[in-house]
């Protein structure tokens, strides 16, 4: 198997506008070439994409075609194929999302491909999970995964070991994986773990004191002021507890990091490479954050952005 770096490059932003605090929108084509060769050529070797990323699995595509970087790739599909489907056409559905992404991607192999939704484990019985079977062996993908939104979710996926690996949201306010035996548990069985929304969105980067949104006010605004004042307190930057509170959690393959532009992807850079944080630290951000409403910050955070212009 392909190397797998500690970070992950997403690329969402390179397919679409994406994230709470993307003032830059989704960048032109030849940006796009500059972000992914900067990471390629400077020790990143995993991208994370889906089919549902915009057009982010053909600007992949295209920078690949005209480099000599063969980085390890996940993408996603979800089944759009009703609950009583038969077999066949939830497997042709599968295989053709599979062929595109080959297609667009411009690769002749899927080094990982994950459900996007999980309930795809289910909701269609053994049929997917047998596609995905077929489609390993028979040389289409390498591993087969799961991207996650609630620690039950990987109670199913652990019942059946055709999964492999697993993309799960874990931060300083999502503590949910935290709190369990969780990472442990999918690090003794080998599962290639990556962890996204280690920003939480881009929302630990917004100034509290310009939060005007009722909902914000609630359930956000009063966890980033904590944010920002643990940051001043220990001298560390925002970004730097974000990334190393998980980057250092036990079962952890991977951090997926989106960026906007060439010079965020610089700083991640920078923040994989930075310190552990000290025992007090780690114990106050878990004091601190271990009860914010995670579920009622996604509703948030999921609603749909406003145009430039309207009211």
């Amino acid at each position: 198997m392909k190397k797998i770096s500690k970070m992950t490059l997403g690329t969402v932003q390179l397919g679409m506008d994406y994230g709470i605090n993307n003032t830059t929108g989704k960048p032109e084509m030849r940006v796009a070439h500059e972000i992914l060769s900067f990471a390629l050529n400077n020790g990143i070797t995993s991208l994370d994409t889906a089919s549902a990323y915009g057009d982010s699995e053909t600007v992949i595509g295209s920078y690949l075609k005209q480099s000599n970087n063969s980085p390890f790739i996940t993408t996603k599909f979800f089944t759009a194929s009703p609950p009583e489907s038969n077999e066949a056409d939830i497997q042709k559905e599968i295989i053709g999302y599979v062929e595109s992404s080959l297609q667009k991607l411009n690769v002749k192999k899927l080094d990982c491909l994950m459900l996007h939704r999980a309930a795809d484990m289910t909701i269609h019985g053994k049929t997917v999970r047998n596609t995905l079977e077929k489609l390993i062996k028979e040389n289409y993908i390498n591993l087969a995964g799961v991207s996650v939104y609630n620690p039950e979710d990987i109670n199913i996926m652990l019942e059946d070991d055709i999964y492999q690996s697993v993309q799960l949201p874990i931060n300083i306010f999502d503590q949910r994986l935290i709190k369990t035996d969780m990472l442990k548990k999918l690090g003794s069985k080998n599962i290639t773990v990556f962890a996204r929304s280690i920003f939480f969105q881009g929302l630990f980067y917004i100034d509290p004191e310009r939060v005007t949104d009722k909902d914000m006010l609630i359930y956000i605004k009063p966890y980033v002021k904590r944010l920002n004042d643990i940051s001043a307190k220990y001298g560390i930057s925002i970004g730097q507890l974000a990334v190393s509170y998980i980057r250092d959690q036990e079962g952890i393959t991977s951090l997926v990091l989106g960026v906007d532009t060439k010079e965020q992807l610089e700083q991640n850079i920078q923040l994989m490479k930075g310190p552990k944080l000290s025992d007090e630290t780690i114990f106050e951000i878990q004091e601190q954050f271990g009860d914010a409403n995670v579920q009622k910050i996604m509703q948030i955070l999921s609603r749909p952005k406003r145009k430039k212009g309207n009211k």
